[in-house]
């Protein structure tokens, strides 16, 4: 397609997210996401200055991002609970506003023990944010569902360039602390934009099923094969995306010997490459279905695996590093298809109790790399991982037929 093409694709598309939905709800929404994601994002990136000054093996490493996905996963279900029974704004304001507390208590932390302390915090505070950002585009949108998740999706990302190299950059002056310490101000920001870009929960909407009928509804609905099948695809997705996202900066400094600053710009071209990614992924399913967009963005991402352990030159690396970066165009299709296998009087706290589970699986990856990592497997890790991308895009493809031989 040539580029007038796909610039009007692109203008078509946002005039039907417009006719859709609210705009400002998505931009800020989005916001929101772009900083939830990429503060997270900061903290590998700011990974080997931390390991370094603390003095910590790379599988203690692996238990600091573990420990911080493992409690953002323990609160997506009460998340989507509380944005059921109070409201969205309440939920997503209050989770940047604990966020901003997490970093600051990063920033501020001047042992080991009070720094896992704030790795719990800023895991409760974007934990909050994760389901809600979703069922409330999925509410919003009805025709371009996917593609408002995508554009949320492709704004984290953005976080996700930007974030990590501006805290690098910070940190290669001011330190570590530094690097965390000027996210600060943009956080208190967008808790006010959120704030009042989404709409007061009204008396109608304060809950649709009370709280034993609620969870009598999620016991059943959870326990069908369509959920389970689909639940499987998303751990499969997470524990791919906390191990990759998790050790990349540290990988391409222990085993590639770039700097930290260069390997965090690295890190933020990985994302970069996403942002385009995940809009055309969003689109492409829209018109396709949800699986083939899964199977092919996954699948693209698996020869990156082996091509990253034998790439010496800068140009390789990037080559292969933007490469990689199409296991991030799966994701929202993948998250998608997770919110459509729900029914929608108890999709916050549905997908919320999934987000949980999956999230949580995917928690162990990162200190599993981690241990290969201190035995000098790293290349093995990564290898193994891109065994894991080819299942989850053959998986992606056939779990909806799974599902209906059991």
């Amino acid at each position: 397609m040539s580029p007038l093409g796909v610039g009007a694709g692109v203008l078509g598309a946002v005039r039907d997210l417009r006719r859709d939905g609210p705009g400002w709800l998505l931009v800020f929404v989005s916001l929101g996401w772009f900083l939830a994601l990429g503060v997270r994002i900061v903290y590998p990136a700011l990974l080997p200055r931390i390991t370094a000054e603390f003095q910590v093996s790379h599988r203690t490493a692996g238990l600091f991002i573990g420990t911080l996905w493992t409690t953002y996963a323990l609160f997506q279900f009460p998340g989507g609970v509380v944005a059921d029974a109070v409201g969205e704004r309440i939920v997503l304001a209050g989770s940047l506003l604990l966020t901003a507390a997490g970093v600051s208590a990063l920033a501020l932390s001047p042992t080991l023990r009070p720094f896992v302390a704030a790795t719990v915090l800023l895991g409760v505070g974007t934990g909050l944010y994760g389901t809600t950002r979703i069922t409330v585009l999925s509410a919003t949108y009805d025709r371009m569902e996917t593609t408002a998740i995508s554009v949320s999706q492709s704004a984290g990302n953005v976080g996700n360039v930007v974030l990590p190299a501006s805290a690098g950059a910070v940190g290669a002056y001011l330190g570590w602390r530094g690097g965390f310490g000027v996210l600060l101000p943009i956080l208190l920001v967008s808790t006010a934009g959120v704030w009042c870009a989404l709409p007061p929960r009204s008396d109608a909407d304060s809950g649709s099923e009370p709280g034993g009928e609620m969870m009598r509804t999620l016991a059943t609905e959870l326990r069908t094969p369509q959920v389970i099948a689909v639940t499987v695809l998303l751990a499969l997705n997470m524990l791919l995306y906390q191990s990759v996202t998790g050790f990349l900066p540290t990988y391409l400094t222990d085993v590639k010997g770039l700097s930290p600053s260069a390997a965090a710009t690295l890190f933020s071209v990985f994302f970069a490459a996403a942002i385009g990614l995940q809009f055309a992924s969003g689109v492409i399913a829209d018109r396709f279905g949800n699986r083939p967009a899964i199977a092919l963005f996954l699948g693209l991402s698996v020869p990156a695996f082996a091509l990253l352990t034998v790439a010496e030159t800068v140009v390789g690396l990037v080559g292969t590093v933007l490469l990689l970066s199409c296991m991030l165009g799966g994701m929202p299709p993948i998250n998608a298809a997770g919110v459509g296998a729900l029914p929608a009087e108890v999709r916050g706290s549905g997908f919320g109790l999934l987000r949980t589970v999956y999230i949580a699986v995917g928690a162990a990856g990162p200190p599993i790399v981690g241990q290969l990592a201190d035995y000098g497997l790293f290349d093995e890790a990564f290898l193994l991982l891109g065994g894991v991308a080819l299942l989850t895009s053959v998986w992606g493809y056939t779990f909806r037929r799974v599902a209906s031989w059991w």
